[in-house]
């Protein structure tokens, strides 16, 4: 099986190489450690990990969101193992920019190996975990079957698996079942996940219906602070702090021309609406910039504006005067931007499938409004439209009514975000609970 797996997985990478390494050029910074990715180290890093004098846990976060939570995670992990050396890999260059920045010092930073037998285990041999931690759905068979060789337990944490995914599982399940078998522990988000974890093949006893921990990373005491005033970047380019603004984040191909429509017919009656654009991916910009170019809408790029931390951008533009729109070009500074949002729109829910986060944007004390694709966050969504605590729609039409709604009704902006309150504090706590199932896993 596993033999099997290994020729079909290095048959795809080959075939699906020259996406992958698009990607990785677009987003740049990938020639940094990229031998990582491979199983190769730096003789520095060899010299710090070669020689094991703590027991070590390594964790595996994908990208930028999976970051931000591993950084509250920590707190616990720190707490419960303090003899421990913590590792963290990422998969992502923008991951890693960031876990770079905010990661304690103490705390060894490297990529993730491709899902080679080779790779693995030249990782494993370097690394020498004493348990695994995986972030959300992070399951690759030969990393989880190397774990299982050598006896070493994995954990699933925050674990969440759509509709979409357990679909995918089942086909596939003379593979997956083998791997869903090996994991030692899954905490999972919401009663629904819980349930496909276990049609999956997980056993029993092993999974728990533990919450989501997005709701602890988003509280203000878990939110790293910012080396910039997103504030003052706005009285930078003329943005006096009455005018209102939309923040529109994790936007997606196809919703930033929607907004760009949207600010030209919302400011027929809010004439003072700026709209800060953040895409998910920042090596969209020069397509969004030409766009805006397109729709007659004045743009400045954040890399134009203040100090900006070396390597996460490269400005494509210039400042330009009486800006309609501030297009965030960086990366890790989404959070500080939904600070000072009047109304928040989260993208990947309007066009395309998935959704993103809503939580850190609830978090922020502002209104969110998100489309009808939130497939990949179903619990939070719901927990949201339930408690009032959003606004749902399901079209751009009912986008623009919402938006215009909300503009020009403080009473209602206060209402939402009251109930947003509410929601977060009713379910903080995943991150301590999670800790203490992996603690009794690995103390029994």
């Amino acid at each position: 099986m596993r033999l099997l797996y290994t020729v079909l997985h290095a048959l795809g990478f080959v075939v699906l190489s020259p996406v992958f390494l698009y990607k990785m050029w677009k987003r740049g910074k990938y020639r940094e450690n990229f031998s990582q990715r491979f199983g190769s180290y730096a003789p520095e890093v060899r010299q710090r990990l070669e020689k094991k004098l703590k027991p070590r846990c390594w964790i595996q976060a994908v990208s930028v969101g999976e970051v931000n939570l591993t950084l509250r995670l920590l707190q616990s992990l720190r707490h419960a193992f303090p003899q421990y050396q913590m590792v963290l890999t990422v998969t992502t260059s923008t991951g890693y920019a960031l876990a770079r920045e905010r990661l304690p010092k103490e705390v060894e930073l490297l990529y993730f190996p491709q899902d080679f037998l080779w790779t693995v285990k030249r990782a494993y041999n370097l690394i020498q975990p004493d348990f695994i931690i995986l972030i959300e759905s992070e399951l690759w068979p030969n990393h989880v079957w190397e774990a299982a060789r050598r006896g070493i337990p994995v954990f699933l944490v925050n674990g969440r698996m759509s509709p979409r995914s357990a679909l995918g599982y089942q086909k596939v399940g003379w593979l997956f079942r083998r791997v869903f078998g090996e994991l030692r522990l899954v905490c999972a988000q919401s009663p629904q996940d819980m349930e496909n974890f276990l049609a999956a093949g997980v056993p029993r006893d092993r999974v728990h219906m533990t919450g989501n921990m997005k709701y602890d990373a988003a509280l203000p005491q878990n939110v790293a602070a910012a080396k910039f005033d997103p504030a003052q970047i706005l009285r930078q380019i003329g943005i006096a702090p009455m005018r209102s603004v939309l923040v529109a984040g994790s936007t997606h191909p196809g919703e930033d021309e929607i907004l760009f429509d949207m600010l030209q017919q919302l400011r027929a009656k809010f004439p003072d609406l700026f709209l800060v654009l953040v895409p998910r991916h920042v090596e969209r910009a020069p397509e969004i910039v030409e766009l805006a170019k397109h729709k007659q809408v004045s743009l400045i790029l954040r890399s134009a504006v203040g100090q900006v931390r070396e390597g996460l951008a490269t400005p494509v533009g210039a400042v330009v005067d009486k800006p309609d729109c501030l297009l965030v070009n960086t990366t890790g500074e989404l959070r500080r931007f939904y600070q000072i949002a009047t109304v928040i729109f989260v993208g990947k829910s309007l066009v395309g499938q998935g959704g993103q986060n809503i939580v850190e944007a609830a978090a922020s004390g502002h209104p969110v409004v998100f489309g009808p694709h939130m497939e990949n966050f179903l619990e939070i969504s719901r927990q949201f439209v339930a408690e009032d605590a959003c606004v749902q729609v399901q079209d751009v039409y009912e986008l623009r009514h919402a938006l215009q709604d909300l503009l020009q009704d403080e009473h209602l902006r206060g209402k939402i975000t009251a109930s947003a309150q509410r929601v977060i504090a009713a379910n903080v706590g995943a991150t301590d609970r999670t800790v203490e199932l992996m603690t009794m896993a690995i103390r029994p």
